[in-house]
């Protein structure tokens, strides 16, 4: 009987490595991803206003960006930045409001 116990309390603590190094992988993922799409939004602000439109893409190692720009409403454009990766399986979403202004300030 303690033999059986004693199995059933470490098998799943045999499976304890392997669920943290998935973890610690995905985690990774999702803070390149947000370190990606974060460098594409200052990218984007540091335009001049009336040059900050449209929309587009972009490939970076295995993380797919792309960013659509919204209308000038009150001197304030809406940026969009999507990030898939883990064959668009994972997917991060980052927006900001970009002022009119922002280009100056923007390194």
């Amino acid at each position: 009987v303690a033999l059986m116990l004693l199995t059933v309390a470490l098998i799943p603590m045999a499976a304890l490595p392997a669920a943290t190094s998935r973890l610690y992988a995905a985690s990774a993922a999702r803070e390149q991803a947000a370190l990606l799409a974060v460098q594409k939004l200052d990218e984007l602000e540091s335009k001049k206003f009336n040059d900050l439109s449209g929309e587009g893409s972009q490939t970076v190692g295995g993380y797919k960006m792309t960013w659509t720009v919204g209308g000038a409403v009150d001197q304030q454009r809406k940026v969009k930045v999507s990030v898939a990766w883990n064959e668009g399986k994972s997917k991060l979403e980052v927006t900001r409001q970009v002022s009119a202004g922002a280009h100056r300030t923007s390194t």
